[in-house]
């Protein structure tokens, strides 16, 4: 496997980002007087984004009259408070070190607006490390479609068939497979329990950022 261009999906692969995602929803859900969730049940509604957090917290359908409210008010509430508990998952800031300093180049193709993307970035440190960046709002379409990762690839200059495309949704290995790269999938992330990222149909699975390096750095 001759890898070396990696594209990250960020919530839930580079970052657990779920911590604020979950607060934000909590606090709307505390304003309509309803009963607050654990981030232990709601970490698995953190990576599918803002509509799903207020489907889920509310019971309710995205066509309810009150749906595009709640939901913004959580992305009101989290536009503030955006990187407040938000981290890199263990191993991941180590795992970028080391595929920088063996010439990897890498950057990050994620569904979440530049509004939330850009500031995340930089409060994580990342923004001045990541070569290209690729938003839910760049293009018209996103992930599973294939245009996010082939964009990011025309952008750095690199060619699909030496980029891998790294995330911890069917989304992501969707896109990847259908861009043409190779697809990782990455457990430690916010799939659900009876969705099993071993069964996406990824090229590789991996249960640890350090197991990723072995099979991007030292392909094994």
């Amino acid at each position: 496997m001759r890898i070396n261009h990696l594209l990250f999906d960020l919530d839930g692969t580079l970052a657990d980002t779920a911590p604020d995602l979950v607060a934000a929803l909590n606090f709307v859900l505390a304003r309509h007087g309803k009963p607050s969730v654990s981030l232990t049940d709601a970490r698995c509604w953190a990576g599918a984004g803002s509509a799903r957090l207020i489907e889920q917290g509310f019971s309710i359908s995205p066509t309810s009259k009150e749906f595009q409210s709640l939901r913004q008010q959580l992305l009101d509430y989290y536009d503030q408070h955006i990187c407040e508990s938000s981290r890199l998952f263990p191993g991941i800031n180590q795992l970028l070190t080391r595929l920088e300093l063996a010439g990897h180049s890498w950057g990050v193709v994620t569904n979440k607006p530049t509004r939330f993307t850009d500031p995340l970035l930089n409060a994580l440190g990342l923004s001045d490390r990541a070569a290209v960046v690729v938003c839910g709002d760049t293009l018209p379409t996103n992930k599973p479609e294939p245009e996010p990762v082939l964009h990011a690839c025309r952008l750095n200059g690199r060619n699909t068939s030496t980029t891998a495309l790294i995330g911890d949704d069917l989304r992501d290995i969707m896109a990847g497979r259908a861009a043409g790269t190779t697809t990782v999938a990455v457990t430690w992330g916010y799939a659900s329990p009876d969705d099993l990222p071993e069964n996406w149909g990824a090229d590789h699975t991996v249960d640890s950022p350090a197991e990723l390096e072995h099979l991007l750095i030292h392909n094994r």
